[in-house]
């Protein structure tokens, strides 16, 4: 089997272009995710829930520009999870498409799920389906995501040879898991409730 160009790139451009490339392809999935959510939502409240959001954009109204808008912002934050995912790559459990769901789950119970509940997204209304919706999307973006970074990373050797480490860091991740899915769940319960 011949070596592709990927293979012949330094280490640190392997690590570097599989966040970029996951992050970015990830970003636009979730993005068009966010706004096909955003749709659904707007027809679960209804005319009465129109309202501005904290941009300015009438909520409801669907544009083009708001729709690129919404799939440039996922490609930023993409970019940024997908070079997280390049630096905790190791410590991430499992493999392939539970490996994807994995990287989804941590940041769903570690930043997503504190910013669709702050006040800034009220607008979402009813609130829980605002909060279900969006919470899929970290999970999307992980599955999508993963796969494409970890084609750039597959060919990338281990810097240490140390494999207790990896072990190690393995449990305190599942130990850090544990905890934010215990407040993820309380959280959804609470947007549940306020929402009843």
């Amino acid at each position: 089997m011949s070596a592709s160009w990927i293979d012949h790139l330094p280490r640190i451009w392997r690590l570097l272009a599989g966040g970029i490339a996951g992050g970015f392809v990830g970003g636009v999935v979730a993005g068009l995710g966010a706004r096909g959510a955003m749709r659904l939502i707007g027809i679960a409240a209804g005319e009465e829930a129109r309202g501005t959001a904290p941009t300015g954009e009438i909520v409801g109204r669907f544009t083009w520009a708001g729709t690129l808008g919404i799939v440039e912002f996922g490609v930023f934050v993409g970019i940024g999870a997908g070079l997280y995912y390049v630096w905790i790559r190791r410590l991430v459990p499992l493999s392939g498409l539970g490996k994807g769901l994995a990287f989804g789950w941590i940041l769903l119970s570690t930043l997503a799920i504190e910013l669709m509940l702050s006040d800034e997204f009220d607008f979402f209304q009813p609130r829980i389906v605002g909060v279900a919706l969006m919470a899929l999307l970290p999970l999307v973006f992980g599955v999508v995501a993963v796969p494409v970074a970890d084609r750039f990373i597959a060919s990338t050797p281990p810097r240490d040879g140390h494999p207790r480490r990896t072990q190690i860091g393995k449990w305190a991740l599942a130990g850090a898991i544990v905890p934010g899915s215990l407040v993820v769940s309380l959280i959804l319960i609470g947007a549940v409730i306020d929402s009843v």
